[in-house]
């Protein structure tokens, strides 16, 4: 008889932006692979995909998943659990696996980083603090996007570093496609930043720099609490006129937006992968980036790097951007595009069925 897996997708779709990338694009690929395992997966809303599901009505983060989830789980009987994400019930005892894409929380913090108020941030950082330390300490195997998150786990939780194990993340196949898009990209010479507006990412630096250079910067966000903050910034520094903000759109929009960039940049200063990086370099486009985090580690020498704490550092690689010669602009896109190539959502799902496999073989 097959083992039975129950993988916790409730993350699925594009409302929550990076985890819900992961989940759909690693739930397809295992589907893809037709591992000998019995797959059911746990939604609140049904996803396209073949494989068995179970409806839930907790929500990710909510008082009430740490309830339902698992009654539901008992109900099923798996014989492994993979949460996609850190919020694992902590009244679940039976064996399970987490992903963990980082520890940004540990980081940052402060009313700024969150859409609480200042009586209930207390409460909810508690939480996340319970939360997670469950997911380290009671959980079969733990995933991580980078051996940075990895790092930082051990640096933080005392468990053996054989129990994490490194699964990278990858841009999709239409990144690397000849797609069509209806969308005309901007005539003006631009730069994009793709992501949140969370204040680890820094976006703030971006917008006092480019009011410095002759270009615009176009950030696609998705529209929060930290949306709304985000432009109040960009009216603060009186910058309207040089960035425009567009919410999230397709991956084909985002693909040819990407491409007839100068450049995609983030100044993150936490970053547990970095994947729009990956689909900047998949859509041929140069990569502007941090030099902190993972993502040294993620995009290697494909990408040009800076200080994220020093702006005019930020404008002097955007001015060599900027004075490429085309055929030194090519060579590298073409090599960095390579390196894109180089990951794969069917290596990670190959990994974490062999994760899957193993802890099901210790039992």
């Amino acid at each position: 008889m097959k083992k039975k897996i129950i993988i916790d997708a409730r993350f699925w779709g594009p409302s929550h932006t990076g985890l819900g990338r992961y989940s759909k694009s690693l739930v397809n690929s295992i589907e893809k692979l037709k591992p000998n395992l019995d797959i059911t997966l746990l939604v609140n809303k049904k996803p396209p995909t073949r494989l068995k599901t179970i409806p839930v009505s907790a929500k990710p983060y909510s008082i009430k998943e740490q309830l339902e989830i698992p009654k539901v789980l008992n109900t099923h009987q798996p014989d492994l659990v993979h949460f996609l994400h850190f919020n694992t019930p902590l009244l679940y005892k039976k064996p399970f696996v987490v992903t963990i894409h980082d520890l940004i929380k540990h980081h940052s913090t402060g009313l700024n980083t969150t859409t609480r108020s200042i009586l209930t941030y207390p409460f909810k950082r508690a939480g996340y603090f319970k939360t997670i330390k469950h997911a380290v300490y009671q959980s079969k195997n733990i995933l991580t996007p980078s051996t940075w998150v990895k790092k930082d786990i051990l640096k933080h939780y005392k468990i053996d570093s054989s129990k994490i194990t490194v699964t990278p993340e990858s841009a999709d196949q239409e990144y690397f496609g000849q797609t069509k898009s209806k969308l005309i990209p901007p005539k003006f010479p631009y730069l994009i930043y793709i992501g949140n507006a969370y204040p680890h990412k820094n976006v703030e630096a971006l917008i006092k720099v480019i009011k410095q250079t002759n270009l615009k910067l176009v950030i696609v966000t998705g529209r929060d609490i930290f949306y709304s903050r985000l432009r109040d910034q960009i009216r603060k520094e009186k910058a309207q006129d040089s960035i425009k903000i567009k919410g999230f759109t397709s991956d084909r929009d985002l693909k040819t937006l990407l491409k007839h960039s100068l450049s995609f940049i983030t100044a993150s200063l936490l970053e547990g992968f970095g994947l729009p990086g990956l689909e900047a370099m998949a859509s041929e486009t140069i990569v502007l980036a941090s030099n902190k985090a993972s993502m040294p580690e993620v995009y290697k020498n494909h990408a040009i790097y800076f200080d994220p704490t020093n702006q005019q550092d930020i404008i002097n690689k955007i001015n060599y951007v900027s004075k490429l010669k085309p055929s030194t602009r090519q060579q590298l896109i073409k090599q960095a595009k390579q390196h894109a190539s180089t990951y794969s959502w069917e290596k990670t799902a190959k990994k974490t069925i062999k994760v899957y496999e193993d802890c099901l073989s210790l039992r």
